[in-house]
This record gives structure tokens, C-alpha cells and sequence, in this order.
């Protein structure tokens, strides 16, 4: 079983909200976050520490990409209908034709 789980502590105990499907004195890790940290904001901070050392590049901004419009798309289909199969273009290409 992995995963992550809700449990309180209480008199020295980790107990979990939901039960656990996990046989008896089975050994597990746990990986402690306060319910107040941002695991967003961490991973912000990690990567611009990382950018600043030169480790990492930033990500590049990428525009979005614009629909083409049915029309455009049908007579793009239309031309390359008219020339045939593309592998037959590219072979033509490469001999020369």
C-alpha cells in the first residue's frame, strides 16, 4: 500500500483517520507536513533556487496555439488530395522530380 493518509497525533501516537490496509507491525515511512505548508509555493522556491544557480533553465513561455478554422482545414485536404499520397511526394522530393 502507498499513498497518503490524514492521521492525528495524540499522546505520542500517529493515529490514522481511515484505516489502514496493512497486516499487523508492518514497518512504514513517514513523510511529516504541516496541514500550513504549500507544497506549490516549495516547489516555486525550490525551482527558482535552482534557475539562480544554474542548475536549471527556466521554462520557456509558449504561446498558445490558435485553432485552425474548417475552412482552412478542407481546402488544406483539398490540395493535398489533389497531389496524392504523401510518401509518394517525399520520394518524388528525394529523386528529384
Amino acid at each position: 500500500m502507498s499513498g497518503t493518509i490524514t492521521a492525528i497525533y495524540e499522546q505520542g501516537v500517529l493515529r490514522p483517520l481511515t484505516p489502514l490496509a496493512l497486516p499487523e507491525y508492518t514497518q512504514v515511512q513517514l513523510q511529516i507536513i504541516e496541514p500550513d505548508f504549500n507544497i506549490e509555493a516549495e516547489r516555486q522556491r525550490v525551482r527558482q533556487v535552482l534557475i539562480e544557480a544554474g542548475v536549471i533553465r527556466p521554462r520557456p513561455v509558449v504561446e498558445p496555439v490558435q485553432p485552425i478554422a474548417e475552412t482552412t482545414l478542407a481546402a488544406v485536404a483539398e490540395v493535398l488530395g489533389k497531389v496524392g499520397p504523401l510518401s509518394e511526394l517525399i520520394m518524388a522530393e528525394r529523386e528529384g522530380r
